[in-house]
């Protein structure tokens, strides 16, 4: 049976190396918002800007994902997956639609985020967007991770 796994983590949580590993290991299409959110559209916007074209992308990430479902090829989504409604949201997606999924945790504290995001803004390569503490504060306080009782697989990532 066809997979997807959707790959929660905040930023500098080592979401888009874990995927690519992931991708390798079941032979999945990885979708990362990043690697096409700043080709598309640049880089830092206004957080509603942010919103409707994330959510665009996420619908033609699903649209692409159910024509690589019936190929029998695994589909990671990673999108980081802050809110829970958004965990829930896809996870009722891909039952909907007939697909077993998983949700992935990278639980890393702040502190060690912080430190792998200040040490990517050396090396973006326009694939990822560029952190200053104000900003991983401020994102910080939207990031809601799942719950002792949230149906996650947890992958603790080390420093």
């Amino acid at each position: 049976m066809t997979n997807i796994y959707f790959v929660c983590g905040f930023i500098g949580s080592g979401k888009t190396t874990y995927s690519k590993a992931l991708a390798d290991q079941h032979g999945a299409f990885r979708f990362s918002i990043d690697e096409w959110m700043i080709p598309l559209y640049g880089e830092h916007m206004e957080r509603e800007v942010f919103e409707r074209r994330l959510a665009i992308l996420q619908e033609l990430f699903k649209e692409s994902a159910l024509q690589l479902f019936s190929l029998g090829v695994p589909v990671i989504f990673d999108f980081g997956f802050w809110r829970k409604a958004d965990r829930d949201s896809f996870t009722d997606w891909a039952t909907k639609v007939g697909i077993k999924s998983e949700v992935h945790y990278l639980d890393v504290s702040f502190d060690t985020c912080k430190q792998r995001a200040f040490a990517r803004n050396s090396d973006l390569n326009g694939k990822s967007y560029e952190m200053t503490s104000e900003m991983l504060d401020l994102f910080w306080s939207w990031f809601d991770p799942p719950a002792s009782n949230e149906n996650v697989v947890r992958v603790q990532q080390s420093t």
